[in-house]
């Protein structure tokens, strides 16, 4: 992953939408992990993130914006998500502020439709600062939390997709 690869990754996704809902191609979940491991922003790799047990979670690295209910389940039954959604500031003065809220992606039941635009948006947003090489700027205003949705959505997306 560089850092044209997110944006390209959150490109890919949005041109496949269409055939990732239908199943007729699987969502890359270990480039969407590498996307969260370019960025620098977990104290470890992110695919270990989904055997983490949520209450371990929210008192080592959570900045709480999740709501992590769940102590003794690990982050990939996490059921909260939070999305980024917005960016503003001056990246050539190492300004950047993201902006997230929350998606309901389990209210009537699973809506991958949901938790794959998660991971389209969140990417293309991040994407778009990522691409400027201010990395550390860039690391240190993203959400740890937000980081960590991006790895449940896939891996729960991926999860529903290879279910028949």
């Amino acid at each position: 992953m560089d850092q044209y690869g997110i944006s390209e990754l959150a490109d890919w996704l949005e041109a496949q939408s269409d055939a990732l809902l239908e199943k007729r191609t699987q969502l890359p979940e270990d480039k969407v992990v590498a996307a969260v491991d370019y960025l620098k922003v977990l104290k470890h790799p992110a695919a270990d993130y989904l055997n983490t047990l949520q209450g371990h979670y929210f008192r080592h690295e959570s900045d709480h914006k999740l709501n992590l209910m769940a102590d003794e389940q690990p982050l990939a039954e996490l059921e909260d998500r939070i999305m980024v959604n917005h960016v503003d500031g001056s990246i050539t003065e190492d300004q950047v502020n993201f902006t997230y809220n929350h998606e309901p992606v389990f209210d009537s039941g699973y809506a991958p439709k949901k938790d794959l635009n998660i991971v389209k948006f969140g990417l293309e947003v991040i994407g778009a600062v990522a691409t400027s090489g201010h990395l550390q700027t860039v690391a240190a205003a993203l959400s740890p939390d937000a980081m960590v949705t991006l790895v449940v959505a896939a891996h729960r997306f991926a999860t529903w997709q290879a279910q028949a």
